[in-house]
């Protein structure tokens, strides 16, 4: 154990070094980054540490070698990411505390326990369905607790039931995919309707649902069947707890307050109260309420909050280095010369690429304007390609830090990175190859 976290180290540190002396044209603060991005990703594809401690180890190095600020580093571990998804775990702990998370299951998901295959079809669609209308973070942390519960009651164990890895990555990706649907389902569609209009071109719910819709019932059915060949879940008899009893004063108010931040979280744009701002709202009338306690919220999962902050502090530091608008150049000069449907499928790589790092809002901020600049060079529909670039920019499904969703995911500890990879490189490859299809073809 001792010598292989000696070589990874070694990998690491050396690795960086030599990402560091190849790049002597970058800013200095862009090689740095770029380095401490290699190191910080060979630490959380081995999990020589945990991954919340290589993610602290990211705001150490980005502060001591950059340098940035700690002012600056520090505010990412409680961006309104994680008060999100911080949101989320407070109404899943309530939840599963008063046994409101057994009925919502039997409610959303018994209708697809008929075999462990369909119930994952179902975990997946359900959550999807979910993440069109709310944030992809908290579609996952308040779908989760609906197949732990199964899980549970089923007595699926960690690290033995292909089902229970199986149906908790389908929670994160059905958040992700669902996303993708709607206009409102993720930042990057609402920054791309707002890049175009300012370039005079009218772009709306239906112009987005036309060309992104379609793409997201397909990809549903697709990393269903991706779960189902890469974990192959075990054969057995779905139990499924049906709640006949009237609910207590403690359910009715549990489910009060979630009905409540689900119609906020909803509604955003129309009242304009931020939905991080909204997920506040549970943890205080939750503990207000005297529904969750102190105790409870040992169970919050903090490990993965700052998991998530650490991805996002590597992510601001991508971004304010410049790195990731070098990187996206040189990318848009290689394929000025490239066949279209090439360049469709460059754009979902490199959306894959650059959210393994950044966030997909601070990806699509980078990446749009060198895209329309680029269908211009290439004579093609500017609106296919930006659109093509937003749903890009969604496709990663391959480390747990990549998006809430799958950190979500993994601080369930029924999953491993390892597990992730190996279901999460197939369904980002299929989702970038049926963009480039579907966009080529039907747009």
């Amino acid at each position: 154990m001792l010598l292989r976290r000696l070589f990874i180290l070694l990998i690491a540190i050396g690795g960086a070094y030599v990402l560091h002396t190849l790049t002597p044209t970058f800013p200095p603060h862009a090689q740095m980054v770029l380095s401490i991005a290699f190191f910080a990703l060979v630490f959380w594809i081995s999990e020589i540490i945990p991954l919340h401690i290589t993610a602290l180890l990211v705001g150490f190095l980005l502060i001591l070698l950059v340098p940035y600020p700690a002012e600056k580093v520090f505010p990412a571990y409680f961006d309104k990411v994680v008060v999100l998804v911080l949101g989320g775990f407070a109404l899943a702990v309530a939840m599963h505390k008063h046994r409101l998370d057994e009925y919502l299951s039997h409610k959303l998901l018994g209708k697809f326990a008929h075999s462990p295959n369909i119930l994952v079809l179902g975990a997946l669609s359900v959550t999807a369905a979910i993440s069109l209308w709310i944030a992809n973070s908290a579609a996952a942390a308040l779908a989760m607790p609906l197949v732990l519960v199964i899980l549970k009651m089923n007595h699926r164990k960690q690290g033995e039931s292909t089902f229970a890895k199986a149906i908790v990555i389908a929670v994160a990706y059905g958040a992700t995919i669902g996303g993708m649907g709607t206009l409102i389902g993720s930042t990057p569609n609402v920054l791309a309707q707002k890049f175009l209009t300012n370039e005079g071109i009218s772009y709306g719910f239906i112009e987005w649902g036309m060309r992104a819709f379609p793409f997201t019932v397909i990809m549903v059915l697709v990393t269903w069947m991706i779960l189902l060949f890469v974990f192959r879940p075990e054969p057995f008899k779905i139990i499924m707890k049906k709640h006949d009893q009237p609910f207590t004063r403690e359910q009715w108010m549990v489910a009060g307050i979630f009905l409540l931040t689900v119609l906020l979280w909803i509604t955003e744009s129309i009242h304009g109260v931020s939905n991080s701002v909204i997920a506040l709202m549970p943890v205080v009338l939750l503990s207000i309420l005297g529904l969750i306690k102190g105790n409870d919220f040992k169970e919050m999962g903090w490990d993965s909050l700052i998991l998530i902050g650490g991805g996002i502090a590597l992510g601001m530091a991508i971004e304010t280095s410049g790195l990731s608008t070098i990187l996206a150049q040189t990318l848009s000069t290689v394929w000025e010369n490239q066949p279209y449907v090439v360049v469709l499928g460059g754009i979902g790589l490199v959306g894959v690429l650059l959210t393994s790092f950044i966030s997909n809002t601070a990806a699509s901020a980078v990446f749009l304007p060198v895209i329309a600049s680029l269908a211009t060079v290439l004579g093609v529909n500017v609106t296919n390609l930006v659109t093509a670039t937003a749903l890009g920019v969604s496709l990663d499904f391959i480390l747990p830090m990549g998006t809430p969703p799958t950190t979500i995911a993994y601080s369930t500890k029924y999953i491993h990175t390892k597990d992730l990879l190996k279901s999460g490189i197939l369904v980002s490859l299929a989702g970038i190859i049926l963009l480039a299809i579907l966009a080529y073809f039907t747009w």
